[in-house]
């Protein structure tokens, strides 16, 4: 079935959205260390909600039937892995060269098993490894095993492959789960309201968003439950705001609903400025914590104009080599998959053409094939 294209207006949103949330959490990790006399609680963790739900969103926009499972693995390696990979030589040579670490960085700074855990994305199913100087590396591996999940069901319906798989994955990625199957489900829900209903709904889920981020609503429902339940939410480590999360991402997935049914033509206007800057999100977010560390403590850079300054250059550097050339990743790897990729577009190298998942991608009919 052709599943029906995302309105310009609401694709320039989404990445409107999805870089606002890139630039939450880079802020929520550095504003302090940069700024410590002026602190902010940046809502970070809200952020990567976000980010599930635009994945789960995108990826079944994108996971269409004639592209069958080669060409969805296709993509999706050579959407991932460069990045992947750009992270996991950072990580090494920062650990050769000794620098040290950051809060929000991880401390196991010389282990190779961390870094081979996370570049295959083991690390968070049934332990709890960083990879080295890049804490917030911990939701690719989530993400990477919802795109396994949803691979197979979608093109290799094995009851047994998905046990195994799910097995695999382990319970704390799936407690997490269920906020990125909203995106999928409002992907396949996503069809257009009253004007009038839409408005309010939007209205409401903005009012709903700020409330649950500024009384921290997500924390209080996680301190409650582990006073009642201290072993089994010790356990959940990373998932353990699974209850708040899953609230969250419903607000998230009905605010883009509304979104989705009204005009937003008027964005059209920084459509050109918006799809550039979300075109680094993946580079945000997976590279922003070594490069802190390089710049902090290698090159001893201590001030908040020379960090963000050199942070943006670094983050532009090593996107245009892995997230921005995802078209030429697509071309080397055709061989491999046996999948006729994309044609790579004119201007080579290409950022996203429109909407991405929560790390980048680009489901939109002009780059999604």
């Amino acid at each position: 079935m052709m599943k029906r294209a995302i309105p310009r207006g609401l694709s320039v949103y989404l990445d409107l959205m999805r870089f606002g949330a890139a630039a939450v959490v880079v802020l929520s990790h550095l504003w302090t260390l940069a700024l410590p006399a002026h602190p902010l609680p940046w809502p970070g963790h809200c952020a990567v909600v976000v980010f599930f739900v635009l994945s789960g969103y995108v990826i079944a926009h994108a996971a269409r039937p004639e592209l069958g499972l080669r060409g969805y693995l296709h993509h999706r390696i050579a959407r991932i892995y460069p990045v992947v990979l750009g992270a996991a030589a950072l990580s090494i040579v920062l650990a050769a060269a000794g620098v040290a670490t950051l809060q929000y960085a991880g401390t196991r700074g010389s282990d190779l098993l961390d870094v081979a855990l996370n570049a295959t994305f083991l690390a968070q199913t049934w332990t709890n490894v960083a990879l080295p100087y890049n804490g917030p590396f911990w939701s690719l591996n989530y993400e990477v095993w919802y795109y396994i999940l949803f691979g197979i069901w979608c093109y290799h319906p094995s009851r047994i492959l998905l046990l195994c798989a799910v097995l695999v994955a382990g319970p704390k990625i799936l407690l997490l789960m269920p906020v990125w199957l909203l995106g999928v489900w409002l992907q396949s829900r996503m069809t257009p309201l009253g004007r009038s209903r839409a408005l309010w709904l939007f209205a409401l889920t903005s009012a709903a968003a700020l409330a649950f981020i500024w009384f921290d609503a997500g924390a209080r429902i996680r301190e409650v439950m582990r006073a009642l339940w201290p072993q089994a939410m010790e356990l959940t480590r990373g998932s353990n705001q699974f209850v708040g999360d899953f609230l969250l991402g419903v607000i998230v997935a009905l605010n883009f609903l509304a979104a989705g049914s009204l005009d937003m033509s008027w964005l059209l206007r920084c459509e050109k400025a918006v799809r550039y800057l979300s075109s680094y999100t993946f580079s945000m977010y997976v590279f922003h914590m070594p490069l802190a560390a390089l710049i902090w403590n290698g090159l001893g850079v201590h001030s908040a104009p020379g960090l963000f300054g050199m942070l943006l250059i670094g983050i532009v550097g090593m996107g245009e080599l892995t997230e921005r050339r995802t078209q030429w990743y697509r071309a080397l790897l055709a061989p491999v998959f046996a999948h006729k990729p994309a044609p790579v577009p004119a201007g080579y190298p290409s950022g996203a053409a429109g909407i991405g998942d929560a790390l980048g991608d680009v489901p939109d009919e002009r780059a999604a094939s």
